[in-house]
């Protein structure tokens, strides 16, 4: 775990999630969730991020920033991401005279990322779904 995060998971487990107890099922449903949309939140923020111009290395810093785990020791899964993308017609890219590649998103790929926001809202309500059963179930 990041050393950034240690501090805020102690505080959570001893104020916000001190009276909820989670079983066995409910953790591993919940991780189970978590592994499933890893894959897909990495093209969603990479997409996000591409509504500026940027290079991979630069998608490849934010990405750490925000503690993306799939990326971690493994920075060319993002340039698979971005060459399957831009197949797709999801983004597209360009040279620069200095050989700097940018990328940047398409039209279509606004739409899509769109779509993405809307499917994660609703695996929002899912998860806070999951999270009222637990507390639910110990009262």
């Amino acid at each position: 775990m990041d050393e950034r995060l240690k501090g805020l998971k102690k505080a959570m487990n001893n104020h916000t999630f001190h009276q909820v107890k989670f079983t066995d099922a409910h953790r591993q449903k919940i991780n189970e969730q978590i592994e499933r949309l890893e894959d897909q939140d990495v093209t969603k923020f990479i997409l996000s991020l591409l509504t500026q111009e940027r290079t991979g290395a630069e998608l490849t810093q934010l990405l750490h920033v925000r503690g993306i785990k799939t990326i971690i020791n493994n920075e060319g899964i993002v340039y698979t991401i971005l060459h399957a993308q831009e197949q797709q017609g999801i983004i597209e890219s360009y040279w620069t005279e200095n050989d700097e590649k940018y990328y940047k998103i398409t039209n279509k790929g606004l739409k899509i990322l769109q779509k993405k926001k809307v499917q994660k809202s609703s695996r929002d309500i899912s998860l806070k779904q999951l999270f009222n059963e637990v507390t639910l179930n110990e009262h």
